[in-house]
């Protein structure tokens, strides 16, 4: 019985749906609470160093009480230590990474379980940072206008400007924000499909422009097409997939998923080294064999050591190194990959020009599409 290649292609559009729901399967029941506070600056950007959550029973909150803190703040004006701690905020977990914090509970106490108590007390909060150049108050801030709790029991997410010297927060109603891990979670979440559709689209257009540029006979542009189009199957997820996964605030399956997708290219390219003197035709068809076979048992091994680690992890690498990183990585194995699969029609440096040239596009039109929201 011969397969046609409509049969791969369903098997893949079926194999993508199972994958991608896989996150949200592993990740029930729901996280605990966590509140982000996200910092931005209006001017210069001096390094956080200690920031502190204080607890106040007043708006005016002349007897503040520390509930918990980042760092170790030592400038006039911070909480001292040893101060009266409250003890709710034993359960919690204060981090900070880049210009974020989380503020997460570690015992599983979501806002159903959690008991309300009738005494408005301890219902607004302060920050307190102290700065690489000097110490920033906040106002008092109600924690929820609609609620009397004393403690932190409900997800949120804090903007949180840093003046020149103050530090001014609002929340934000929009609750799709309070589990967002990294800068590319939400572009991750509502457009991750329509981006690889465009990085193949418009990474296919500029190369067949490029190569009837450079008079390249039909065979040679026909060869170079389908390697740009199966290559992008692999590198395209570690971009969005591997990358983000090593920046801070990840949660353990996220990343052993981004890890999958960069040992899942990794064989690819090993893989089709061995094949490169196949036909296009046949290499289009291991192609999605290997990247449906690997990339589920790739997903299911990832679930198999992450299901149930729902606690983000503070540690990982800024988003400003690995974005530019990612983008390397996509050249060079671009690059590597045209040139195996193109049997020496198009040589390295030939297939390193071109893919620059696909990705720079890719990239731009990305960001004119999308938006520069997810890239800042």
């Amino acid at each position: 019985m011969k397969w046609k290649l409509s049969n791969p292609i369903g098997i893949l559009a079926i194999a993508m749906i199972v994958l991608f729901a896989l996150p949200a399967i592993a990740n029930a029941p729901p996280p605990p609470p966590m509140n982000w506070f996200k910092l931005s600056y209006s001017a210069s950007q001096p390094t956080l160093q200690s920031l502190q959550i204080a607890e106040c029973n007043t708006a005016t909150c002349e007897q503040p009480t520390l509930f918990i803190q980042y760092g170790e703040c030592l400038a006039t004006g911070c909480l001292k230590p040893d101060a009266n701690i409250s003890a709710s905020s034993k359960s919690y977990r204060f981090d900070c990474a880049d210009n974020r914090c989380l503020l997460i509970n570690e015992v599983n106490t979501f806002p159903s379980n959690q008991p309300k108590t009738q005494e408005k007390t301890n219902r607004w909060f302060r920050l307190i940072g102290q700065f690489s150049d000097r110490l920033r108050l906040s106002s008092p801030i109600l924690k929820d206008s609609q609620e009397q709790n004393t403690s932190f029991p409900y997800s949120g997410f804090w903007q949180v400007q840093v003046t020149n010297d103050s530090l001014q927060v609002t929340q934000e109603e929009d609750k799709h924000l309070y589990f967002i891990f990294t800068p590319l979670q939400e572009y991750t979440r509502q457009m991750f499909f329509a981006g690889w559709v465009l990085t193949i689209s418009s990474e296919l257009l500029i190369a067949l422009l490029f190569l009837w540029w450079r008079k390249a006979s039909q065979q040679k542009i026909l060869r170079a097409l389908v390697a740009i189009a199966m290559v992008n199957l692999f590198s395209y997820p570690v971009v969005w997939s591997f990358f983000p996964s090593l920046e801070p605030f990840q949660i353990l399956l996220g990343r052993y998923l981004g890890i999958s997708s960069l040992i899942v290219a990794l064989l690819y390219g090993l893989i089709i080294y061995s094949r490169r003197i196949d036909s296009s035709k046949k290499i289009i068809f291991v192609s999605l064999l290997i990247f449906i076979g690997l990339n589920i048992a790739g997903g299911f091994i990832a679930l198999w050591f992450g299901y149930g680690k729902r606690l983000p992890i503070a540690e990982g690498i800024p988003y400003r190194f690995t974005m530019p990183v990612s983008e390397v990585f996509a050249v060079v194995y671009e690059a590597w990959v045209i040139a195996t699969i193109s049997l020496g029609q198009l040589s390295l440096k030939q297939s390193g020009v071109l893919s620059l040239l696909t990705n720079a596009t890719s990239l731009i039109l990305g960001l004119i599409i999308f938006g520069t929201n997810f890239f800042t």
